[in-house]
């Protein structure tokens, strides 16, 4: 018997019920059913018959409408596809951007897109990604599918800059050992202002290689935009003394150390290096093989262009804004000649 036959059969037996009683009440009673309900089966009875007492076949009720476009739907999954490793956070913010077409889409509807269509953890984007890969170059990487835990770090007080150039915070990431290249580093700055990045891979671990980044990328960066580094922030590692502390003096910047196992002092650009992780090494490392660290720093330069003047960001100190804005705006060449002399009496 199916549902239907059993609905119908209760009602009939609540008619048979009522004639039998010559009472409504009761028969109502005894069913657990409302006299207008048994009135209203009555009338389909009277007018159709036993056929009447049949429960209407309800047809679908009409959804509410899509909250998003096909074509809407295509950039968001370009984009996801295209940068697997971001949330719907960061996409939403970077599909306002002008180059996506202003599209204004909430995080939430973003994350529902991505569920249904089985994207909705950076996890089977890169999968999607690393298949693609696969087909199209004959790329075939080691999958990883175990989740990562969200490390807490412990709140770390604000530290104030006003201007960029004031403090920057340099540190270094051991990128590992590749095959054909050997063991590569990344050393990072990044500013406490705005959050402008720079960035170098290099080969050897050693204060003469942080020395030579601070010279040949940092400063001309910043000496660039017209802003003077004033002070550098860095750990207790040793790569960050002797030739690194030498430069420092000579170019009148200050140079100071986060306390021993502090590490959170220094986040700004602890986070700025699991970005660049996240959005760009391990992309990379799924698209293509490198054969040499030339080739990375490509790679990684192309990535801070975007980074620095066309990524969506934030944070409490751009506010929406790129850092590229920020550093690069006209104010970083008012008063130049001032700051700098500011900066030639700066206490060591």
């Amino acid at each position: 018997m199916t549902l239907d036959d059993s609905i119908h059969a209760f009602r009939l037996r609540v008619m048979a019920r009522a004639q039998e009683l010559h009472n409504v009440t009761r028969a109502c009673r005894e069913f657990g059913i409302s006299r207008t309900l048994f009135y209203r089966w009555r009338k389909r009875y009277l007018a159709y018959g036993r056929d009447g007492l049949h429960p209407r076949r309800q047809g679908p009720r009409r959804g509410r409408p899509p909250l998003l476009s096909v074509q809407a739907e295509r950039a968001i999954l370009a984009l996801a596809v295209a940068w697997p490793t971001w949330g719907p956070a960061q996409l939403s913010n970077q599909l306002r951007r002008p180059e996506h077409g202003s599209l204004r889409v909430a995080p939430t509807t973003i994350y529902r897109l991505l569920r249904r269509m089985g994207l909705q953890t950076g996890w089977e984007r890169l999968a999607v990604l690393e298949a693609h890969s696969a087909q199209a170059a004959g790329l075939l990487t080691e999958r990883t599918r175990r989740q990562l835990a969200a490390a807490q770090r412990r709140q770390a007080p604000h530290i104030q800059a006003t201007e960029p150039g004031e403090l920057v915070c340099v540190d270094t990431f051991y990128i590992g050992k590749l095959k054909g290249v050997g063991k590569v580093w990344q050393y990072t700055a990044c500013d406490a202002a705005c959050s402008f990045a720079v960035a170098q891979v290099s080969l050897q671990f050693s204060a003469a290689a942080a020395a030579r980044f601070l010279t040949g990328r940092v400063l001309p960066a910043f000496r660039a935009a017209g802003w003077p580094l004033q002070r550098v922030l860095t750990d207790q590692g040793n790569e960050y003394r002797g030739a690194f502390d030498r430069v420092c003096a000579e170019r009148r910047i200050r140079h100071t150390r986060t306390k021993p196992r502090h590490a959170w002092t220094n986040g700004f650009v602890e986070r700025l290096q699991g970005t660049i992780l996240s959005e760009l090494w391990r992309i990379e490392f799924r698209r293509r093989f490198f054969t040499s660290a030339a080739a990375m720093q490509t790679a990684l330069d192309r990535y801070l262009d975007f980074y620095n003047n066309r990524r969506a960001h934030q944070g409490y100190r751009t506010r929406g804004r790129t850092p590229g804005e920020i550093f690069f705006t006209q104010g970083g060449k008012r008063d130049k000649r001032t700051r700098d002399q500011s900066v030639n009496t700066y206490p060591v």
